[in-house]
């Protein structure tokens, strides 16, 4: 039976949600986190929804991704009177990450692995376009190509030509670089335990805040971490 009213609660024998099976729920094996262009538009062919391909580029090694929201609101009291009044302003979001530092694209690279590298005469030329194999070998290591997703673009437009490298290869250290001035997209795909699409959102419009690394002596793994602001969420319509 379940809860529907305070009449008919019964804690002893029933849950409050009693059609909930063990297999609905979202854990972080289930959940899949990946970056790819500034807007949900340019990611999905202007569709919102998610057809099984895309843009996105899944990021690995993940520890830790936190989503914050917050809405500024205005409190406003008057004389002769304890109750009070809201007026609610704009909402402000923003992501940290957390990511295991490894031989590979490093997490900065992979935020922006919408921005293929183009090689030009005066400048590194950010561009889409066709980018070539899913993995890439560096060194004889097997590891993930972040060009790789912009197979499926079907728009090609120009993007900033960086004047400052933001690292050497696929290791992007220098947040001071330009190539961080321009935004990035991340995606967030929810499924159960049963491989059942829970939800998706799109932080569009996303700019690296800060990036740390921090290693002691007793570092076993050395950890990257990011912060970054978003324009706004928008929820991706999952088609599976």
């Amino acid at each position: 039976m379940a809860t529907t009213s305070y009449s008919n609660w019964d804690f002893h024998n029933y849950h409050v949600q009693q059609d909930l099976k063990g297999g609905q729920f979202v854990s972080a094996e289930s959940t899949l986190v990946a970056a790819g262009p500034p807007n949900l538009d340019a990611a999905t062919d202007g569709s919102g929804s998610n057809s099984g391909d895309g843009v996105v580029y899944p990021i690995g090694m993940l520890e830790s991704v936190g989503i914050q929201q917050n809405k500024q609101l205005q409190r406003i009291f008057e004389i002769g009177s304890t109750r009070s009044y809201f007026v609610p302003g704009r909402t402000i979001g923003s992501v940290s990450i957390g990511r295991t530092f490894y031989y590979g694209p490093s997490l900065m690279r992979v935020l922006y692995a919408y921005y293929r590298n183009k090689v030009g005469t005066n400048n590194s030329k950010f561009d889409v376009g066709e980018s070539g194999d899913a993995t890439i070998t560096i060194d004889g290591q097997v590891v993930p190509n972040p060009a790789f997703p912009l197979l499926n673009t079907t728009t090609v437009e120009s993007l900033h030509g960086i004047q400052r490298a933001p690292g050497e290869d696929y290791f992007w250290i220098d947040l001071a670089s330009d190539v961080f001035a321009q935004p990035t997209g991340l995606a967030i795909y929810f499924k159960d335990a049963n491989s059942t699409s829970v939800g998706a959102l799109y932080c569009e419009e996303s700019y690296i805040q800060g990036h740390q690394m921090t290693v002691s002596s007793g570092s076993v793994l050395i950890m990257e971490g990011v912060s970054m602001q978003y324009d706004r969420i928008r929820p991706i319509k999952m088609i599976s």
